[in-house]
């Protein structure tokens, strides 16, 4: 489906750390920006969902959006303003 790079997963770890009980973390295209992602943390998966499992981390992802992963690396990258952002690449 998709590669973690290191800085992705090391910033996803980190926002996991600062989670209380969140198991699901759910990517979704930002409709504004190409190619740039929304990461949030979820409880639970909704019935338009895939579960897809990299390196113990378990995303979901909406099944109209899975194709935009296909075949990428999902990348964080900080801008200059220091606006933290996730992208597909």
């Amino acid at each position: 489906m998709f590669v973690l790079t290191e800085a992705a997963k090391a910033e996803i770890q980190n926002r996991l750390e600062l989670s209380d009980s969140t198991k699901f973390i759910r990517l979704q295209m930002r409709k504004s920006c190409f190619l740039k992602v929304k990461l949030t943390l979820e409880g639970s998966i909704q019935d338009n969902d895939s579960e897809i499992v990299k390196d113990k981390l378990h995303f979901i992802i909406d099944k109209g959006e899975c194709h935009y992963f296909r075949d990428k690396k999902l990348d964080f990258i900080p801008d200059q303003t220091g606006f933290k952002q996730f992208e597909v690449i």
